[in-house]
């Protein structure tokens, strides 16, 4: 992979961000985009969209969120002690652990940790916190309401792996920028728009408004670029996703079959490309907050170790995903740009055109 493609993750996974306080993420994107010489809008919600127009009026929009779960300071109790409440799904044991923690307060870093709980009448989840409210200690005062987030290593690469402390979903973010720089000045057939988008780890907010207000041209087909916790089936190392659906609902084959044309393409000239394809039911994403409002939908999601910051048993890890999945995810969605309009006749001509065994089966 070229050192750029990958620089550019690591640059945006070592920024702290959570829902409600995705503005450092949005500045970096602002960023790379001005540099790409990318014109964009943000809208009335602080999402950020970018369009390139294609030669039909087919269009795909491509959907990744600027968030990752975290806290949210919302009160003062003593000099150094502050209740917070959790914003997103977060590891069980990050009370238990009296996890460091750092609040991002406009450009000023705050370190501190999260207090041990006296109250044992809680029953926890396997895997994740289930209390509205944690005690946060931090060595200074802080003008309230602020964010924050676990404090853990600066991103680096190991073997063939990222570890990082936020993948979900500043990978996906990354891949749809590396993308619209490889076909910014790239005549494609499909126009293309993405959308980076607020607050989804608290349910999906800046998606459903975006798909309330309607501005998005219904016969689009939104692809969502996500990461995902490992599945049987779903392994990091094998290469990125093809989304059937998520714990919320089953996706829609229209855009399944450009992403799987996008991969034949590919495949012309690399016969071990590697993809997987699954239902990865143990997230929701934004391509089901489409859904409702008759936009058809798919998705690419990279397999995820540490989904959120937890191990299998609740403890607090840096997240980690597979270069390989990385790049391949890109290629998928770069080698879009090189396809005619997908018809589904064509797609499945070697299943409607009827073969000559046909015939063995009249009469008996």
């Amino acid at each position: 992979m070229k050192s750029e493609e990958l620089s550019t993750f690591l640059n945006i996974s070592g920024i702290p961000t959570t829902s409600f306080y995705e503005y450092k993420i949005s500045n970096f994107i602002q960023n790379e985009l001005n540099q790409m010489g990318l014109e964009f809008t943000i809208d009335e919600w602080g999402n950020i969209e970018i369009f390139i127009e294609g030669t039909s009026e087919e269009e795909l929009v491509f959907i990744s969120h600027m968030d990752h779960p975290g806290f949210e300071l919302t009160e003062k109790i003593s000099d150094s002690k502050y209740k917070a409440i959790p914003l997103g799904g977060l590891p069980k044991n990050c009370e238990n652990l009296s996890t460091p923690i750092i609040v991002f307060d406009n450009e000023k870093i705050v370190k501190g940790k999260i207090l041990k709980s006296s109250d044992s009448s809680i029953v926890e989840d396997y895997r994740w916190l289930t209390k509205k409210e944690v005690i946060i200690e931090v060595n200074e005062s802080i003008d309230l309401p602020a964010p924050a987030v676990f404090d853990l290593p600066e991103p680096k690469i190991s073997g063939n792996q990222v570890i990082t402390p936020v993948a979900d979903d500043l990978a996906g973010c990354s891949i749809i920028l590396e993308t619209f720089k490889k076909l910014k000045n790239v005549k494609t057939k499909y126009s293309m728009r993405a959308i980076f988008t607020r607050a989804e780890e608290v349910g999906l907010v800046g998606a459903r408004v975006i798909a309330d207000s309607k501005r998005i041209k219904n016969d689009s087909i939104i692809v969502s670029i996500e990461t995902s916790s490992e599945l049987p089936g779903a392994v990091s190392g094998l290469g990125p996703i093809i989304r059937a659906g998520d714990r919320i609902s089953t996706f829609n084959n229209d855009g399944e079959i450009i992403l799987l044309s996008a991969i034949q393409k590919i495949q012309e000239t690399d016969k071990g490309f590697k993809f997987q394809r699954q239902l990865m039911n143990l997230g929701g994403c934004e391509a089901s907050a489409f859904l409702p409002f008759g936009y058809r939908v798919t998705g690419i999601t990279l397999p995820l170790i540490n989904w959120h910051n937890s191990t299998p048993d609740g403890n607090v890890e840096p997240e980690r995903i597979n270069i390989l999945d990385y790049e391949n995810a890109i290629k998928i969605m770069t080698n879009i740009g090189k396809l005619d309009i997908v018809e589904p006749e064509k797609y499945y001509k070697r299943l409607i055109d009827l073969p000559d065994e046909a015939d063995r089966l009249k009469g008996n």
